[in-house]
């Protein structure tokens, strides 16, 4: 440092004055006043100033003024006092050439601590001064707007009515819904009896004392949250990534601010994570001089592997330049607390000997951490850190001593990195959903096209059915056949289990009987043929309930059932008839033995047929819908017609269940034997 450095303050006002001047002036430094800056370039020709602080608005105006300074003095290092800026204005501060930035009002710590990062002089103790904004909360609005909010000593009032010092227009939020009281350094949230409560972290309370990065939710869970910073913006602005005390940590130094700003906003607008990953290393490689920086990120077995292996010139490393230490990331990754070693050869002989040998001399590794909330009941969430990997960088040789700023730099970077990386991941897990969905919306269209018409009519019989599967696809299947002689085959059947795996094996179950049908053989040889095909070609662990009938002008109807729930036949004078003929459920064993059996309907006659899905459907209170509620609507509408009796079934399952999902797929079928064809 010079024999006497020297300070010019340029358009501060009357109580900026009052603190700078004194605190400024001492031993060894030389103070010059300018009112603005036409008078600061008179002094500058004489003064030439090593360091200087100016006042300008926080606005874009800021920026000119910044720029006339800089051709007025030189090389001096640029401090700005500035009130209120916002995001946007820093970073743009920062990418033209300021040195530090203060916010406005000014105080004699800030003041202080600025000076000593140019001077190199420990900052002095300053002496208690009247309190100002000394804490901030940051909030988004419904827009998705985000602003921030000083809290003024010592009562600062939130809630729904005017006369509040931060008014939110939520109706979940009480007129006087919480308060915030300042006493010293600490600030304590008291809920003043709002309706629907005030949480923080998660949990509920009536009165807390906050510490930086606390949540705050009020009006319930989902209610308007805001985000406690204590310290002045520039504090609150680097520890925005809402992490409690555990992982997050405050950065001084502008430079790396800016740098970190830049990168956080880079971070929200990259879905992809090879590139996020890639800035993520360039931005540490960058923020500690080193040459080299790689990502580890936890895989399933719990163990890390390399995601991102980057060199000082922002270029990718092949695999033979992987050879690193894997001690120091593993001990980071276990403990979550950062190892930082300036030189490898001063610690102990044995420590880092393999580190040693592949010409690693300096390391700093960070963990990749953020804040995970999680839901748990009752209106209250639960958080914790949840460690991802580790952010890694080398140096073959000897790194100069990195500053506390740089380590919280670095220590920042990777919460917000832990952040975007958790973040990315949920994007391409969307996008292979979204995905999967496309594929299975078109296996739902495939599937229901396969299916027959689902009314079919004859002379003599008029048939009509429905397929609601309970997932995109599903196990349930229906099909008509025409046999010779003008008799109607049709079946209905349910393959076990649900979803894409059951609707593949419908197919196969859906072309064996096309085959078979075709032959014209006896139902119970029929039914043998398809059940040692699926045993001997399907899964194994797979069956199927199926009912298959054959109906004639006549009334003469022959049926073999599978296993499969009991159709009824409905007479026109209420009376029900379960049809159980048959033998065991297709696909388990391939010599199983089934029989047949025919029956005579009566004109006006109903065939009632239906999957599990139906008697089984649940209401909201875990009621099943039961076979005893459908007999009582099947002899309700004996004299309804085919297409009558099938909606009524469906109208009456569907309000039974109002509310409540559907948990397996729903196959019904209604034939009306000599009934009159249906007006289309």
């Amino acid at each position: 440092m010079a024999d006497t450095y020297k300070i010019l303050l340029v358009g501060l006002e009357d109580p900026e004055k009052a603190i700078a001047e004194p605190l400024l002036a001492t031993a060894g430094r030389t103070v010059q006043t300018a009112d603005d800056p036409a008078e600061a370039e008179a002094l500058a020709k004489d003064f030439e100033p090593q360091l200087v602080f100016m006042r300008v608005p926080g606005t874009a105006d800021a920026l000119p003024a910044l720029g006339r300074m800089q051709r007025i003095t030189g090389q001096a290092p640029m401090v700005l006092l500035a009130d209120n800026p916002s995001v946007a204005l820093t970073l743009d501060l920062w990418h033209h050439g300021a040195a530090d930035l203060i916010t406005l009002p000014l105080t004699a710590q800030a003041l202080e601590g600025s000076l000593s990062r140019f001077t190199g002089e420990p900052p002095v103790p300053a002496p208690k001064e009247p309190t100002g904004v000394g804490a901030r909360l940051r909030y988004l609005d419904a827009a998705g707007k985000e602003h921030w909010v000083g809290i003024i000593p010592p009562r600062f009032t939130i809630g729904r009515s005017s006369d509040n010092d931060l008014v939110l227009p939520q109706m979940n939020i009480s007129r006087a819904h919480a308060e915030i009281l300042v006493e010293g350094e600490q600030y304590t949230l008291r809920d003043l009896g709002s309706r629907h409560g005030t949480l923080v972290n998660g949990t509920r309370i009536d009165r807390v004392r906050l510490a930086d990065g606390d949540r705050i939710q009020l009006g319930g869970q989902h209610g308007q949250a805001l985000t406690f910073h204590p310290g002045d913006l520039l504090q609150s602005l680097l520890s925005r990534s809402e992490v409690g005390s555990q992982a997050g940590l405050s950065i001084r130094g502008f430079r790396e601010m800016g740098l970190l700003l830049g990168v956080v906003r880079a971070l929200s607008s990259i879905p992809l994570l090879d590139d996020l990953l890639s800035l993520v290393v360039d931005t540490a490689i960058e923020l500690t001089g080193a040459e080299r920086g790689f990502i580890m990120l936890q895989e399933q077995d719990g163990s890390l592997s390399f995601r991102c292996a980057r060199n000082n010139n922002k270029q990718p490393l092949d695999g033979t330049s992987f050879k690193t230490s894997r001690r120091v990331p593993n001990e980071v990754f276990e403990t979550g607390r950062r190892v930082a070693i300036n030189d490898l050869d001063l610690g102990e002989q044995d420590e880092h000997s393999s580190t040693r040998q592949l010409g690693v001399r300096s390391i700093v590794c960070v963990p990749l951490r953020y804040w995970a909330y999680h839901d748990a009941g009752s209106n209250s969430t639960t958080g914790k850190v949840e460690t991802i990997g580790v952010l890694y960088v080398d140096s073959p040789s000897i790194a100069e001593r990195l500053s506390e700023t740089q380590l919280d730099a670095l220590d920042t970077l990777a919460t917000e990195a832990a952040m975007a990386i958790y973040n990315a991941r949920l994007y391409k897990e969307s996008q292979e959903k979204r995905k999967m969905d496309e594929e299975l919306a078109i296996a739902r269209e495939i599937q229901q096209s396969l299916l027959p018409p689902a009314h079919r009519a004859l002379p003599y019989v008029q048939a009509f059915s429905q397929n609601l599967p309970c997932r995109e696809v599903g196990g349930d299947y229906f099909d008509y056949f025409e046999l010779p002689g003008g008799r109607l085959g049709f079946t209905l059947g349910d393959v076990a289990g649900k979803g894409m795996p059951a609707a593949l094996l419908t197919s196969m179950i859906q072309g064996l009987f096309a085959a078979q049908a075709q032959l014209d053989l006896p139902l119970p040889l029929l039914i043998s043929n398809v059940n040692k095909s699926l045993a001997q070609r399907g899964p194994g662990n797979r069956f199927v309930t199926l009912f298959f009938g054959v109906l004639d002008a006549e009334g003469n109807f022959t049926y073999t059932n599978a296993g499969h729930n009991p159709p009824y036949v409905v007479g026109r004078d209420g009376s029900l008839c379960t049809l159980t003929e048959g033998g065991m459920v297709l696909g388990l064993f391939n010599q199983a033995a089934y029989e047949s059996k025919t029956v005579r309907l009566s004109p006006g006659d109903h065939l009632v047929l239906f999957t599990d899905g139906v008697i089984e459907a649940r209401n909201l209170a875990g009621e099943e819908y039961g076979e005893e509620r459908l007999c009582a609507l099947l002899k309700g509408h004996a004299r309804s017609c085919a297409a009558d009796v099938l909606s009524a079934i469906q109208n009456n399952v569907t309000e039974f269940s109002a509310g409540a999902p559907q948990h397996d797929d729903i196959t019904m079928m209604v034939l009306g034997f000599r009934e009159p064809p249906i007006e289309t």
